[in-house]
């Protein structure tokens, strides 16, 4: 599958990865989504708990023990968990709730249970466990059986305000660990009223987000059937296995429509939901999807699949780094003109990165734009990859 050169360009950018794990771990076990240098200096708990889901499969128990404690502290008076934190733990939100984060850190609490049979843990962080699923319970519409979110995975509300995929996929997720939590501690009521919901989320995605035999992103006033790699998500938080029919649709439909002809990769969704300015740096592949789809083509053994976003990291990393994105310097030149003519150009670090970019040899030499590198994220979803490859005796 690999001859030797790769592979040990492989097994670099693994132990690159680990290095840059342990590097934007904070004392107190936040974990950082870039380097305090680069554009997100800050804990956000999505990013933070699917990096925790890999670094729990590779054994790291200590690890994701401090970091859930330490998360599961910064919950708010309301239950919820916010789009993102300082090293330190203030909270630095500049999205609407993100309904997502509580469902992601309710389903880590209870993977973490599953791995030690820490029922300490458990009895220790209760309150903070209660008051995150009562705060999703807020937001889960009865008459729809779905949860409600203003924005989700791409923090983008002009798609996806509504009863979104991803939104309610982590719903369905952290309801479920909730349920299996109230149970091991004896907390009766509140797993009747929880799994009334599990089972009315479960029931509702079934029904009304597949089309085609496929998910869907969105469903409210509008629809929006595009490919989206949110979609997945069901596969990713383990809901359902890679060999389900809906999923390998899913997957099939989401390969069809957004892998890169021209970078490889896959993009997270079509071009047109981030248009004017919103697709930061320029149109093109992530690294942390890219992930996600190496790790759905190893499980269902289709090796040919897997290695072409393999040989995408091995590509694209520098010196064992890996990008957020890549784009092409043409559709970063009008992602630039367009985020400055409706003012994104100029908030939240954008205008910084992308003069980063600007200085850097790629984008002089070879019009290719690496957009915040390292990203943490996606150095965790590559040694899950790897991980599975492992596991395979592939490498």
């Amino acid at each position: 599958m690999f001859d030797e050169d790769q592979k040990k360009e492989l097994e670099k950018i693994y132990f690159k990865s680990l290095e840059v794990i342990d590097s934007v771990t904070m004392k107190n076990g936040a974990i950082l989504a870039s380097p305090k240098d680069r554009r997100y200096p800050y804990m956000y708990p999505r990013d933070c708990m699917l990096i925790l889901r890999v670094l729990l499969k590779l054994g790291e128990v200590k690890k994701v023990k401090k970091t859930l404690k330490f998360v599961l502290g910064l919950v708010g008076e309301t239950g919820e968990w916010y789009q993102r934190y300082t090293p330190e733990g203030k909270p630095a939100s500049y999205r609407p709730s993100q309904v997502d984060c509580n469902g992601l850190v309710l389903y880590m609490v209870k993977q973490y249970y599953d791995q030690t049979k820490d029922l300490d843990f458990l009895k220790k962080h209760w309150k903070a466990i209660y008051l995150g699923t009562r705060f999703l319970e807020e937001h889960y519409i009865k008459e729809e059986q779905l949860v409600y979110s203003m924005n989700s995975i791409h923090e983008w509300p002009p798609m996806e305000a509504g009863f979104e995929i991803w939104a309610n996929a982590c719903a369905y997720a952290g309801f479920k660990a909730s349920v299996q939590m109230a149970e091991l501690l004896g907390e009766h009521e509140d797993k009747r009223n929880w799994l009334k919901i599990e089972e009315g989320l479960k029931e509702a995605i079934m029904k009304k987000m597949v089309k085609e035999g496929h998910f869907i992103k969105l469903t409210n006033n509008k629809t929006i059937y595009d490919a989206d790699i949110s979609e997945l998500g069901l596969y990713i938080l383990g809901l359902l296995p890679a060999d389900n029919k809906i999923v390998k649709n899913t997957a099939n439909f989401i390969e069809k429509e957004l892998y890169d002809k021209n970078l490889g990769g896959i993009r997270r969704h079509i071009e047109k939901h981030g248009r004017p300015g919103r697709n930061n740096g320029g149109y093109g592949p992530y690294s942390m999807y890219s992930g996600w789809m190496a790790q759905y083509y190893l499980d269902i053994d289709d090796l040919n699949s897997a290695k072409k976003y393999f040989d995408w990291f091995i590509k694209y990393s520098k010196g064992g780094l890996i990008p957020e994105h890549v784009s092409r310097k043409k559709d970063f030149l009008l992602w630039q003109k367009e985020a400055k003519e409706v003012g994104r150009y100029f908030k939240s670090g954008r205008k910084r990165e992308a003069e980063t970019v600007m200085r850097s040899v790629d984008f002089k030499k070879n019009d290719l734009v690496n957009w915040v590198i390292p990203l943490t994220w996606g150095h965790a979803e590559f040694m899950l990859a790897y991980h599975k490859l492992k596991e395979k005796s592939l490498i």
